[in-house]
């Protein structure tokens, strides 16, 4: 049953093929009733007049998707989006963005806890907090080039909906890497190193710009650079949005990065709280 909510925006992944929509883009919302974290599908987001971005809260119609198992799965009505504001990155903006996405219930304190709460109740999104971060680059496979390129003819052979027959079709590239992270949960009683591909769609766009600039290896590096950045344990309070697939709910992937710059210290020593 289709409803209208309010939903905030944090995360995008990289654009997929579709036989039935073309090209769709996996969206990580809050549904802003609940603030538990959800997936909205499909979104053709390259395709819309006002694409919305980070942290935008937006008003659409979504109703849980009957064929995916996964309880945080929803589709979208995508011609019933309606922008409604931003929230920004000043200071108290990141507290805001913080006290929203950070509830508990979104929150895990290691991965195995996550992977135990979908053995349980097949929950398939989760924040985890990581520590000891290292992240790599990964070339793909020559097969990859050519699976992917065989998934674009045939998307391209079938568009309707929003993108239809006379619809003007965008270059979509492949990267030809892929980026992952390792680490270890922040939670002490987790001694696994973990390593999961990164699936942000930020990522690939920054990697993709620095190729044409710069070529390969210097891409893979600015890219690296940056999230070594983004992610610093000295400044940044850091957590992975943690997504799987249905088709393999065990396997869990990083689907965004969230990180809030950590308090300020008074002169005195003290912490600045952001709340």
């Amino acid at each position: 049953m289709w409803e209208k909510k309010r939903l905030l925006i944090w995360g995008k992944t990289y654009p997929e093929f579709s036989k039935k929509y073309y090209e769709t883009v996996c969206t990580g919302a809050l549904d802003g009733d609940t603030r538990r974290l959800i997936r909205i599908y499909p979104v053709q987001l390259r395709y819309m007049k006002e694409p919305f971005h980070l942290f935008d809260w937006i008003e659409a119609n979504v109703e849980r998707n009957p064929g995916d198992p996964r309880p945080e799965s929803y589709r979208i009505q995508q011609d019933s989006i309606k922008f409604l504001e931003h929230i920004g990155t000043k200071q108290t903006e990141w507290a805001e963005r913080a006290q929203l996405v950070l509830s508990g219930a979104n929150v895990f304190p290691s991965v195995p806890a996550l992977l135990d709460a979908q053995a349980h109740r097949g929950t398939s999104l989760g924040l985890v907090k990581p520590r000891r971060m290292q992240f790599y680059a990964k070339r793909c496979a020559t097969e990859e080039k050519a699976e992917w390129e065989a998934k674009r003819e045939l998307a391209r052979c079938q568009k309707d909906l929003f993108v239809d027959a006379d619809t003007m079709t965008k270059e979509l590239h492949f990267i030809p890497v892929r980026y992952r992270a390792k680490f270890l949960c922040a939670d002490a009683n987790c001694a696994t190193e973990h390593d999961m591909t990164i699936l942000d769609w930020g990522i690939y766009v920054l990697s993709w710009k620095r190729f044409l600039e710069r070529g390969g290896p210097q891409a893979d590096k600015d890219v690296l650079d940056k999230l070594a950045q983004l992610t610093d344990e000295s400044r940044a309070d850091t957590y992975f949005f943690l997504g799987n697939t249905a088709a393999h709910p065990a396997s869990f992937m990083v689907v965004g990065l969230f990180y809030p710059p950590l308090a300020k210290k008074t002169s005195d020593g003290g912490q600045l709280s952001f709340f």
